[in-house]
């Protein structure tokens, strides 16, 4: 599978589903169901006065910090996501998702080829598509890159705090929640 087609496919991995009964206009969350993908799903609750990308770039920012960062899978069966409200898809500028979904698409290609890349065990192969996409703007591989900072369980990258701190601050950015080291926190002595 070329790299655009991946990309596609990954990018449709992002998937929820809910009862067929309820509307999209009345739809507060939908539970990931096996075999939906974001586009078919986006395109069943797309209110009717809004384009795919601002509904598209609406769930997605709405659920960015569901998404796992160990995987291509951006959801799984039964995980719940929430559902925007008519009005927030309504005021998303068009033009910037248009924008947001070219980039997201470049960007989850490029991730899910560093993914594919880890897996293979070719780890400087993997970072520097983490990088690539952290770059564009990919928030899952900005908190990729601060873990693998963080721990500095690679050959390729060193431990590094600033830089983890710099990546976890961009998936932050990003609408990324990335919780605190708590188990850094210097410990009362005994």
């Amino acid at each position: 599978m070329n790299g655009n087609k991946l990309a596609l496919a990954f990018a449709m991995t992002i998937c929820f589903s809910a009862a067929p009964e309820v509307r999209a206009q009345d739809a507060s969350t939908y539970t990931v169901a096996q075999g939906d993908d974001i586009p078919k799903i986006v395109k069943k609750l797309k209110y009717k006065d809004v384009t795919e990308s601002q509904m598209y770039f609406a769930v997605v920012q709405k659920n960015i910090s569901a998404f796992p960062v160990n995987s291509v899978e951006r959801v799984t069966p039964g995980m719940k996501l929430e559902i925007p409200s008519q009005a927030d898809v309504k005021a998303v500028d068009v033009k910037k998702a248009d924008e947001y979904m070219a980039n997201l698409r470049k960007a989850e290609g490029i991730y899910s080829e560093g993914v594919a890349a880890e897996k293979a065990g070719n780890m400087q192969g993997a970072v520097e598509k983490y990088l690539a996409a952290a770059k564009i703007g990919h928030a899952v591989a900005a908190q990729k890159l601060g873990q693998l900072y963080d721990k500095g369980v690679t050959k390729t990258l060193s431990r590094d705090l600033q830089e983890s701190i710099t990546y976890y601050q961009k998936a932050r950015e990003r609408g990324r929640e990335i919780k605190g080291p708590d188990s850094r926190a210097p410990q009362p002595a005994k």
